[in-house]
């Protein structure tokens, strides 16, 4: 399905002036033939449209296309999908609205398709599907795979044998797993209800929006936890993030809260980006608590240390 170049006809307007000097001359309104050239155009359109009908050039081969995202992620699950609304419907004649909007309805069908805008139709043979796609903000361990999962809570496709990778940074993982068992494991369109899951969705979020995917690559993969209310020293808050490396971050409470006295996440989240060595090197700490203003940072006896 070919996108072609888009382009406007631009009926231009005449000036005051040469509106005037026509009036005065007693000639012919400037409006008159724009008029007629107006008419004109739309009946060799509409000649044109009848012809291209008629010689079959009207249909849309659905097999032809192209998929435009820009710098949005949409990995090959997601294509694949698409794929085969698209070959399923092998070709369609631009006049017939219902079984476009009857791949419209399909099309939002889909996990990751968060909104389709009404199609745009090009003669005599393009056709345009302007989708809004939902963005991955972090995953989840179903089994022994992983699904995505966008910032609403809504799980995409896409199933894979470790964490996303999304523009060169793993996705963190929502957990504990264990808060997926009473409902059952999660399946593409489904939504998460756990309100742990949904509070370490929030970390997960806040993590996207103040760090750049290098910034998030120095993490490495990690799960995010909100299931406990209170920290280990009993102080309220007690979302933590567990790094590989048996490492852990005390994050505090849920971005949002509006909790008198809590850090800005943005501080939260340049503190821990400056505990870890920008060349990528291991972190010789194995607690971080980034609660207060003075990260505490505790580090591991070196080796050889008798401590």
């Amino acid at each position: 399905m070919g996108l072609p170049t888009r382009s406007k006809l631009g009926l231009g307007r005449a000036s005051r002036t040469e509106r005037d000097a026509a009036g005065r001359r007693g000639g012919v309104p400037a409006w008159v033939p724009m008029l007629l050239l107006a008419i004109g155009f739309v009946y060799v359109l509409h000649e044109l449209q009848d012809s291209a009908k008629q010689h079959g050039v009207g249909r849309v081969d659905t097999t032809r296309y192209r998929i435009h995202t820009g710098p949005l992620y949409f990995g090959d699950a997601w294509r694949n999908r698409l794929e085969r609304i698209l070959r399923r419907t092998e070709s369609i004649d631009l006049a017939d609205t219902a079984a476009i909007e009857q791949i419209v309805d399909e099309l939002k069908t889909l996990s990751f398709v968060e909104d389709v805008r009404p199609p745009e139709v090009h003669w005599p043979d393009g056709l345009i599907f302007d989708i809004q796609l939902r963005e991955p903000a972090a995953c989840i361990r179903v089994g022994d795979d992983f699904l995505p999962v966008a910032d609403d809570g809504v799980v995409l496709a896409g199933y894979s044998y470790a964490p996303h990778e999304i523009y060169g940074a793993w996705l963190p993982i929502l957990g504990p797993t264990e808060r997926l068992v009473p409902t059952g494991p999660p399946g593409p369109g489904d939504r998460i209800e756990d309100p742990a899951l949904l509070d370490a969705l929030k970390v997960a979020g806040s993590m996207q929006r103040n760090l750049v995917p290098s910034e998030q690559k120095l993490l490495g993969r990690i799960v995010i936890d909100a299931s406990s209310p209170n920290a280990p020293d009993g102080l309220p808050g007690g979302v933590h993030i567990d790094l590989e490396g048996k490492r852990r971050i005390l994050f505090g409470r849920v971005p949002g809260s509006g909790d008198p006295g809590e850090l800005p996440v943005q501080t939260k989240w340049r503190a821990i980006v400056d505990a870890f060595d920008p060349e990528g090197g291991e972190p010789t700490w194995d607690l971080l608590d980034v609660r207060f203003d003075v990260p505490v940072i505790h580090y591991r006896p070196e080796k050889g240390d008798g401590s």
